[in-house]
């Protein structure tokens, strides 16, 4: 008896341990039902960034500061979590496994070694 609660333990903690190491992957992927943060791109002002949902796809939205719109897919191209608008280093974030992007999608930091995909 003794034996057998010891490996129930052992399951729970391992189980408990795999959630707590992967809740930044879990929470991104949960991210893919969620809403944007704005509900279009056409109200970004320049020098700003923003996750938009366009029907089922999630977009990472960029205005420079002449106001041309860069609009790429928000998942990274590592594993597929999304990415965030970093304002103080005006770029793309992964906080999965920390790959950067640029405003136009180009990876700077891997893992990543492959550009947001571009869109329409």
């Amino acid at each position: 008896m003794a034996r057998t609660l010891r490996a129930v333990s052992k399951t729970a903690g391992a189980i408990g341990d795999y959630l707590a190491e992967n809740a930044t992957a879990i929470k991104s992927f949960a991210e893919y039902i969620a809403p944007g943060e704005i509900d279009s791109a056409d109200k970004l002002r320049p020098g700003e960034g923003a996750i938009v949902r366009e029907g089922l796809s999630k977009i990472a939205a960029f205005r420079d500061d002449d106001g041309t719109l860069y609009k790429r897919s928000a998942a990274c191209t590592h594993v597929g979590c999304h990415v965030h608008w970093n304002s103080l280093e005006r770029c793309w974030d992964c906080s999965c496994h920390g790959s950067h992007f640029a405003i136009d999608g180009t990876a700077l930091n891997g893992p990543a070694v492959s550009p947001l995909a571009r869109l329409g």
